[in-house]
């Protein structure tokens, strides 16, 4: 066991606790009672204050929101990909088994399509078993994508679960008031790379499932994000929602809106496109999609569906990112285990197999694209 994980003590740097810089929160400490603040305030206040540390005095508080690296009026050449690393059959996995040279191996593959960001899932559950080495596994990451060229953009929760073949991250169950550990996992991750131009933007937490801002899923994701600009982050915060309200509910904590379209013909996705813009023009916020494409077990269709889904999204400005990288273990990345997200309810997702080779009928995506990312641009 790491240092200081046995500890009853847990160190968070520079934080103010009910009113006294003591830089420290103890398992014991006051967090709510009938006297005090609740527990959620509490919670928020490590947030709030972490926040204030980070922010000069002379700076209004909207303006510390704002982000100022990688920010971007539309993402029309966003072009990227999802990892869910072959060696893993849940996200756990991923990270207590990772290996640096089959990552570089495999973001690489990226590159045959010219992918120039990668969405990089993790976990406060992988990361709690070894904090240090985890957090180390997920720097060597960055370190790959960056290596082939490409930009990272973290996903540090999921809230996806499949009933059949689950790939693990976080549960409604988690959801409770006192849950203060993953805000540490948060900065040991974010801090470092607050000011790192390697990442496109941070996405708090793949498909969260609230609808409206009622619940404890958006107090806690409310959290996140307050701890996240608390570490300073200079590029744009998301969050990886779906459609319809899910989308709106989350937007007041993000800078770029997000959605993940799943039409499984070109004509229902051309209807959830405009919902899209309607969306965007609501919120006065940049629109991506870092989640989309239906699978399919048939390669040419699958084919099919990737062409006009990146044609529309692109036409949109939204860019795109699709998933997966490459065939492996977990749930919708393996032919026996797809998930009912796909043409045929057969949500097989890979764009390589397990061999490395591009699925038949994606050779269009060699092409060179016509919209180079901003960093490319001469």
């Amino acid at each position: 066991m790491k240092k200081g994980l046995t500890k009853k003590k847990r160190i968070l740097e520079g934080f103010k606790t009910n009113g006294s810089e003591t830089g420290i929160i103890t398992e014991n400490a006051n967090i709510g009672n009938s006297e005090g603040n609740s527990r959620r305030d509490a919670i928020k206040l490590i947030a709030v204050s972490a926040a204030s540390l980070a922010v000069p005095s002379w700076v209004s508080a909207e303006e510390s929101r704002k982000p100022t690296l990688h920010v971007y009026p539309d993402y029309r050449w966003l072009r990227g990909l999802g990892i869910v690393p072959s060696w893993g059959a849940r996200i756990e996995d991923a990270w207590w088994f990772y290996d640096g040279s089959l990552m570089r191996e495999e973001v690489s593959l990226a590159k045959q399509i010219h992918a120039n960001c990668i969405r990089l899932w993790i976990e406060y559950t992988a990361w709690i078993r070894d904090p240090e080495k985890v957090t180390a596994n997920f720097m060597d990451a960055v370190a790959a994508i960056a290596e082939n060229g490409m930009k990272v953009m973290p996903c540090l929760f999921n809230r996806w679960h499949d009933r059949m073949f689950d790939y693990g991250g976080t549960y409604a169950e988690n959801l409770r008031p006192e849950w203060v550990q993953p805000l540490e996992y948060v900065m040991a991750l974010v801090t470092p790379l607050a000011n790192d131009e390697r990442i496109l933007m941070w996405d708090l937490c793949n498909e969260p499932g609230a609808r409206d801002a009622k619940n404890e899923e958006f107090a806690w994701l409310s959290t996140v994000a307050d701890t996240v600009r608390g570490c300073g982050v200079k590029q744009p915060i998301t969050i990886g929602t779906m459609t319809g309200t899910n989308i709106t509910t989350y937007a007041p904590l993000v800078d770029v809106v997000c959605g993940h379209p799943y039409k499984h013909t070109r004509a229902e996705l051309e209807i959830l496109i405009s919902e899209f813009k309607e969306v965007q023009k609501q919120t006065g916020k940049p629109f991506i999609v870092n989640e989309t494409i239906p699978g399919a077990l048939d390669d040419l269709v699958r084919a099919d569906v990737v062409r006009y889904y990146t044609e529309l999204l692109s036409g949109a400005g939204f860019g795109w990112m699709g998933w997966v990288i490459r065939e492996g273990k977990a749930i919708s990345t393996r032919r026996d285990r797809y998930d009912r997200n796909g043409i045929n309810n057969q949500g097989f997702h890979p764009f390589f197999t397990k061999d490395g080779k591009l699925r038949a009928g994606l050779e269009f995506l060699t092409e060179k694209p016509l919209i180079p990312a901003p960093w490319d641009r001469k």
